[in-house]
């Protein structure tokens, strides 16, 4: 058992560190091409980021299980992909309030469960999921502005 619960954590921590190289290689990528609308930079910062992770679907499909079999990991797991969820809305300069970074948090990680069932070579599914989400957050970040 606890050479599984090794084995595991192993898992989880090369994971972050693949998953930290994809967010700055993601950055380092997109920076030339970012404009002043945070939409489109989202879209951007979004389908670059799956583009460099497709080869890694085997990893991100294994996260749930990894955190399943090491709960206690599960927290800094979590604020691990908060901060992360931060940094892309502010590369994308779109509002980035707790509220935002938690929303936009469920729409990646919806674009995410698409991506790694998307067999498409251009990624089809995966950009209407992602557009289609980035209506209903660019949607929420409307109202919580006019409720100020």
């Amino acid at each position: 058992m606890a050479q599984k619960r090794k084995t595991d954590q192993s898992k989880l921590d090369a994971t972050a560190a693949l998953l930290r190289k994809l967010e700055e290689k993601t950055a380092w990528d997109v920076k030339a091409r970012l404009g002043d609308n945070w939409r489109d930079n989202l879209f951007e910062i979004m389908m670059t980021r799956l583009d460099l992770a497709a080869k890694h679907k085997k990893t991100y499909a294994a996260i749930p299980s990894a955190l399943g079999h090491e709960p206690q990991e599960i927290p800094k797991f979590a604020k691990r992909f908060l901060k992360t969820m931060r940094r892309m809305l502010k590369l994308a300069k779109a509002p980035s309030s707790p509220l935002h970074v938690a929303a936009f948090g469920v729409l990646y990680a919806s674009v995410v469960n698409t991506f790694l069932q998307d067999n498409t070579k251009d990624h089809a599914k995966t950009m209407a999921a992602l557009d289609k989400g980035l209506g209903m957050f660019e949607q929420l970040v409307n109202f919580s502005v006019c409720r100020k």
